[in-house]
C-alpha cells in the first residue's frame, strides 16, 4: 500500500466547543496511511508466465480501485486481505484457447472468504500480450470480489435517528472526489449512521467534503481535507480538517487506500459533530 506522511487532525465547532476527547489539542493521526484493516494485496497470478503474472495482478488491483476498493500489488499490512489467482489454459473448438483465472480472497488470518472465476478467449494457443487479456479478466471477476468485502447496507431511516446527506467531495485531484465520498460513506455506515436517500428533500444534516491542494514547491504539496457538517437550513455545526505536506503529484491519480485511511481517521470527529447537532436540535438552538 502507499504510505504518505500523516495529516494533522483539527476540529472546530460553530457554536460551543466539542466535548472531550475532541476539545483542545488533538494529537497527530495517520491520516494518509492505510489503517491495518484496510486494503487488498493482489499477488502475482500463479500459473501465468512472467511478466503476465504481475500484469494480471496489476489489472485486478486497478479494477478494484476503480470500484473504490483499496488494492495494491506493492505491499500489505497486518490487516490486509490477500487476493491470489491461479491461471490455466483450455483448448476450445476451432483452435481457440480459453485463459482462465480462479481468484481466491483470504482474510488476514488466512481464512478463505470466497472465489471469483474469470476467463478470456483468444484465437491461438500461447499466452496473449497482457494488455489484451489482463483488463478483460480483471473486469469479469472484480464485481464478485467487491461483494466479498462490501460493507453492510445502510440502515433504513428511523424517526429517532436523523439522516445525514453526504455531498460529493469537491476539489480533489485524480479520482479523489469519488474515492473520498465513497470511503466516508462506508465509514459512516460502519458507525451505523443513517444516510439520507439520494435526492432526499430535507435531510437533518449535510456533510460536505472539500480538498485544497497547494502548488508543488520543492517537491512537496500541502493538502487539506475539510469535512463540514451543516444543518438542513445550511447553518454550519462544525468541521473536521486534515492537513499536511505530501510528495508533489502523489495524489494526482488513484487515491485507493489513501481515501479509506483519510475517511477512517476523520469519521470519529464527524460523528462527534453529528452528536453535537442532535443535541442542538433537541435543545431547540
Amino acid at each position: 500500500m502507499r504510505r504518505l506522511p500523516p495529516l494533522l487532525l483539527l476540529l472546530s465547532a460553530a457554536c460551543q466547543p466539542l466535548p472531550h476527547p475532541f476539545a483542545g489539542n488533538v494529537p497527530q493521526a495517520a491520516m494518509l496511511s492505510p489503517r491495518d484493516s484496510a486494503g487488498i494485496y493482489v499477488a502475482p497470478v500463479a500459473g501465468a508466465p512472467t511478466p503476465i503474472a504481475g500484469d494480471l495482478a496489476e489489472a485486478m488491483a486497478a479494477a478494484l480501485r476503480d470500484a473504490d476498493i483499496p488494492a495494491s500489488t506493492r505491499g500489505r499490512n497486518k490487516g490486509s486481505y490477500e487476493l491470489r489467482g491461479a491461471a490455466s489454459e483450455q483448448q476450445l473448438p476451432g483452435g481457440r484457447v480459453a485463459i482462465s483465472v480462479d481468484w481466491e480472497l483470504r482474510a488476514a488470518d488466512g481464512r478463505s472468504l470466497g472465489h471469483a472465476p474469470s476467463a478470456a478467449e483468444q484465437a491461438a494457443a500461447g499466452w496473449p500480450t497482457s494488455d489484451t487479456v489482463a483488463p478483460e479478466i480483471a473486469a469479469v471477476a472484480s464485481p464478485a470480489i467487491r461483494r466479498l468485502v462490501q460493507d453492510d447496507p445502510p440502515l433504513a431511516a428511523a424517526e429517532a435517528d436523523p439522516a445525514v446527506s453526504l455531498r460529493p467531495v469537491t476539489g480533489a485531484p485524480g479520482d479523489g472526489g469519488r474515492a473520498l465520498t465513497r470511503a466516508m460513506e462506508n465509514a459512516l455506515r460502519r458507525a451505523r449512521t443513517v444516510l439520507a436517500a439520494p435526492g432526499s428533500d430535507a435531510p437533518s444534516f449535510v456533510l460536505a467534503g472539500t480538498v485544497t491542494m497547494s502548488p508543488g514547491e520543492a517537491g512537496q504539496q500541502r493538502v487539506q481535507v475539510s469535512w463540514a457538517l451543516l444543518r438542513g437550513d445550511g447553518g454550519e455545526i462544525g468541521r473536521v480538517s486534515q492537513e499536511n505536506a505530501v510528495p508533489a503529484g502523489s495524489l494526482d491519480g488513484a487515491w485507493g487506500d489513501v481515501a479509506y485511511a483519510v475517511a477512517t481517521a476523520a469519521a470519529p470527529g464527524v460523528l462527534a459533530l453529528i452528536e453535537r447537532g442532535k443535541a442542538q436540535a433537541a435543545a431547540g438552538s
